[in-house]
């Protein structure tokens, strides 16, 4: 009930956090960032919901370096429950630790890591749907590859996880 939608940064200033989600495209991350470091506050936390993007490149053209801080919901967001809070060069430890307590607010998992290609989970992702993808091509069934990665404790394979990510 304290979200609400626009399509401009009218009373940005007046935020705490912002969570960028825009397509994963270091240009288009940086200008969104810029523009964002002139709409808040200067306390205002700035989140990117990157999945492989170094927060550092898309800090670069703002000053905000120690309020930025990576925020990597994984796809669907309603059913996964892990979230990647990614700590970049300069990131300071009370935006670290807010975004950790928000989190937690929204009952999700958050799990540190650093900033680096990936970061955590793609970088273990990567090599598992490439293996997915070589099942595949070998004629196993993406149905099956599914299933059985459900059985033995995913909360998705990789083809259904695909599907809803829009891949």
């Amino acid at each position: 009930s304290r979200l609400s939608t626009q399509t401009d940064y009218s009373g940005f200033n007046k935020l705490d956090i912002v969570i960028e989600a825009v397509v994963e495209n270091i240009e288009l991350k940086q200008n969104v960032f810029s523009d964002l470091e002139s709409a808040t506050s200067a306390n205002c936390i700035l989140a990117s919901n990157t999945s492989t993007i170094d927060l550092d490149v898309i800090g670069k053209k703002t000053k905000a370096a120690d309020r930025i801080v990576g925020t990597h919901f994984f796809s669907p967001a309603h059913v996964m429950p892990l979230v990647e809070v990614v700590r970049a060069k300069n990131t300071s430890v009370e935006t670290l630790n807010t975004t950790i307590a928000l989190v937690k607010a929204l009952k999700k998992t958050p799990v540190t890591v650093g900033n680096c290609v990936g970061f955590l989970v793609n970088r273990i992702f990567f090599p598992y749907g490439q293996a997915a993808g070589f099942l595949v091509d070998h004629g196993v069934d993406p149905y099956t590859i599914d299933k059985a990665l459900f059985d033995f404790g995913m909360p998705m394979g990789p083809f259904r996880m695909g599907d809803l990510a829009g891949v």
